[in-house]
């Protein structure tokens, strides 16, 4: 449980809105289902920053400038997450469910938004 209650009510809606986007791409509708996994990404590193922070940041530029700064002050896992944060950009969010462009792997990186919300969690919990 994370020490900030907003924080951890983001990363339960975090894990809640992954699970959505998996019965959604499960049913087949991966652009829906895409957006969905980006916002549970956004929700899980919104908790992680404020846990860590108190900060809660609202736009998108902000989030990936916090998100940068943290991997650049503490390396290790946090750069992981940093990529992790902007490949499911880039790929879920802007070229899936923005750009209308089906790639195959889009089920294979819905999945592994649950090990992103995962190290987010570990990471917001440990402040390592």
């Amino acid at each position: 449980m994370l020490k900030n209650a907003d924080a951890e009510t983001l990363m339960q809606d975090a894990r809640t809105i992954h699970a959505e986007a998996t019965r959604i791409v499960n049913a087949g509708d991966w652009r829906n289902a895409s957006e969905k996994a980006w916002l549970a990404v956004e929700a899980a590193t919104v908790a992680l920053l404020l846990n860590l922070t108190g900060v809660k940041n609202h736009t998108e530029t902000d989030i990936s400038l916090a998100i940068s700064d943290l991997s650049y002050q503490r390396g290790g896992e946090y750069i992981e997450l940093r990529l992790r944060h902007s490949d499911f950009a880039h790929n879920l969010f802007y070229r899936a469910f923005h750009d209308g462009n089906y790639h195959e792997d889009i089920p294979d990186l819905i999945g592994e938004v649950a090990d992103y919300i995962a190290l987010a969690e570990k990471l917001a919990e440990t402040g390592a």
